[in-house]
């Protein structure tokens, strides 16, 4: 299983990351977001393709689980670029006047819910594969019933909006670099390193699909969905203009309302996916120690 976990972020990183590397690379210290230029319309349909083809190869290659593992890929891909890009800090270092603030921020608001779709590729992908070569359907130990039995459409919108409330709270607890004091704003928070972001976030989503999944048996597709959902949200929460005027004024321009405000769409996706995941099948295999090992 291990194995094929590590194939399926390989062929991620290869396809997503390597190989269109010299269409959509960043210029030098440059932050991979839509909103700098280095990804066109036409780089997305690109990459859109070759999330297709990532999840539908990691699907026929993690024989006999095909798109369990398989949706693993784009989002391995994307947090590669999530690790190299430069931080969110890099554009306001550059601009930092407020309303250059608010807008880099207004256009960041939507991006997130573009890697998605990407996210979403490699998902369709993967189940093409498994549609296509017609595997045996195997038998998985994630299906059972909740803790809280509920009707299926509240048990997803409770897991996505638990999620976006849950993920903001743990990921400015886990993505949170030094800190100071504030009258006004209680607390700023400075540019975390990509690492300790690449942690935050997918420590926090890993515990939300294992909640979700534990107690209402939403599946990680939900959660995972939720990453798209905080990027939006915290940029609109944490870039209020009068908030915002204060913090220009008064620290450097590495500090942040909060450590949520600094993450990239792009970082918040990929990581968001990979700990949703995680956090759903952790939950599956602690309903099989209770049940069967304690």
């Amino acid at each position: 299983m291990r194995i094929r976990i590590i194939a399926a972020f390989a062929i991620g990183v290869v396809l997503l990351g390597l190989l269109p590397a010299s269409r959509i690379s960043p210029p030098a210290a440059g932050v991979f977001a839509i909103l700098n230029g280095a990804v066109s319309a036409q780089d997305l349909l690109i990459f859109a393709f070759l999330s297709l083809a990532a999840g539908f190869i990691a699907s026929a290659l993690c024989t006999p689980y095909g798109a369990q593992i398989g949706i693993l890929a784009a989002p391995a891909g994307m947090a590669y670029w999530g690790l190299k890009s430069a931080a969110m800090s890099t554009l306001f270092q550059a601009a930092p006047a407020v309303q250059d603030r608010l807008t880099a921020y207004s256009a960041l608001r939507f991006e997130a819910f573009v890697w998605l779709v990407m996210a979403g590729c490699c998902l369709a992908g993967a189940l093409a594969a498994d549609k296509l070569l017609r595997r045996k359907p195997v038998e998985l130990p994630d299906k059972y019933d909740a803790h809280f039995k509920m009707p299926p459409a509240l048990a997803i919108l409770i897991a996505v909006v638990g999620t976006v409330i849950v993920g903001n709270l743990l990921i400015n607890i886990f993505a949170g670099d030094i800190s100071y004091p504030d009258s006004k704003l209680g607390r700023v928070a400075g540019q975390p390193a990509n690492l300790q972001i690449a942690f935050g976030v997918t420590i926090a989503f890993m515990s939300c699909g294992f909640l979700a999944k534990l107690f209402m048996g939403a599946s990680f597709l939900w959660s995972g969905a939720a990453s798209a959902v905080l990027s939006f949200v915290s940029t609109v929460i944490y870039s209020q203009k009068s908030a915002m005027e204060y913090l220009v004024n008064t620290f450097p321009a590495v500090f942040f309302i909060k450590p949520v405000a600094s993450v990239l769409p792009i970082q918040m996706v990929a990581f968001g996916c990979i700990g949703a995941v995680w956090g759903y099948w952790l939950a599956v295999r602690y309903r099989i120690w209770r049940l069967y090992e304690s």
